[in-house]
């Protein structure tokens, strides 16, 4: 399970995902989204679940805990990371977990699609939410589809990580800038110095960026997202 401090709306039968950066309030996001017409279905610290699709059965499998090839059992909130990490290299692994509906299933690591995770929210029930927006302050309104996931994921974290660990994952930012690679890389090489919260939220974040469809967007003031042109998403 995954709690983020976002806004889950549901707008033309889709749910998506919505966060913003100071200046602007969540709960002032919260209310321009309904003044738009978005059904709020969360608003807050909201809980979000990661699922695979089976091969071949209409299952969406949410993975508790894993029993790799070499006996290591490995649990939540690590065995979706894990999975999405060393899953196709040990496809005999174990994994335990539940559906969507709640029922228990026991299965293999091979049985999944494991590029294709999916985010949930309760809202009540699982809803899988297809996108995800960051909203900030621009000169004038814009949407940019598609920023890259580490990039993306990096403007929500800079939010959520505890004072200190931000600070540690701002010289990360910076430094993997500086020499030209991928935070995420370098991310890899320093995250033991990372207490297991901010590891945690990290991880959460590199899988949300993974399983939506990412919007970054530009606004002066939070009234403009009214004129936000979202009828072409998908």
């Amino acid at each position: 399970m995954f709690q983020l401090p976002t806004v889950a709306t549901r707008w033309a039968g889709r749910v998506f995902l919505w966060g913003a950066a100071p200046p602007f309030p969540l709960e002032e996001l919260e209310e321009a989204l309904r003044r738009r017409g978005m059904e709020i279905l969360r608003a807050g610290v909201v809980e979000i679940v990661f699922a695979f699709p089976e091969w071949t059965r209409p299952h969406r499998v949410i993975p508790h805990q894993i029993r790799t090839e070499r006996g290591l059992r490995i649990r939540d909130p690590w065995a979706i990371p894990w999975l999405i990490r060393f899953g196709y290299e040990e496809p005999r692994a174990e994994v335990e977990g539940i559906t969507l509906d709640g029922e228990a299933i026991y299965l293999l690591a091979r049985d999944l699609d494991l590029d294709a995770v999916e985010a949930c929210v309760a809202a009540p029930g699982w809803q899988r939410c297809i996108a995800g927006f960051w909203v900030e302050r621009g000169p004038a309104v814009r949407i940019q589809p598609g920023p890259e996931e580490a990039t993306w994921a990096a403007a929500w974290l800079k939010g959520i990580l505890p004072p200190e660990s931000r600070h540690l994952f701002e010289g990360i930012l910076e430094e993997a800038a500086r020499r030209g690679i991928g935070w995420v890389v370098l991310y890899r090489e320093r995250e033991a110095g990372l207490d297991l919260e901010s590891r945690r939220r990290i991880e959460g974040m590199l899988l949300l960026a993974r399983a939506l469809r990412r919007y970054r967007v530009e606004i002066p003031e939070l009234e403009a997202l009214e004129t936000v042109p979202l009828d072409a998403l998908g």
